[in-house]
């Protein structure tokens, strides 16, 4: 994968399998476009410029973080 030059558009999709699959999409709901099948999701962010993908994809990771540390608590 080549480095992506800081003016061209770019998409991410992460995977995530995990028994707290239909909470953690809850808590994502309004950050990014996610979606759940059974124990995964999938996270699927893409923006015209990279500049602009790394400050979205930094708010889904600290969403996704903060739903992880808080289930772990209930766990």
């Amino acid at each position: 994968m080549s480095a992506a030059k800081k003016s061209e558009a770019i998409q991410l999709t992460l995977k995530v399998k995990s028994r707290f699959a239909e909470a953690l999409e809850a808590s994502l709901i309004t950050e990014a476009e996610v979606s759940r099948d059974t124990d995964t999701i999938v996270v699927q962010e893409s923006e015209a410029v990279f500049v602009d993908m790394r400050a979205r994809w930094n708010t889904v990771m600290r969403g996704l973080a903060a739903a992880d540390e808080a289930l772990k608590t209930l766990d």
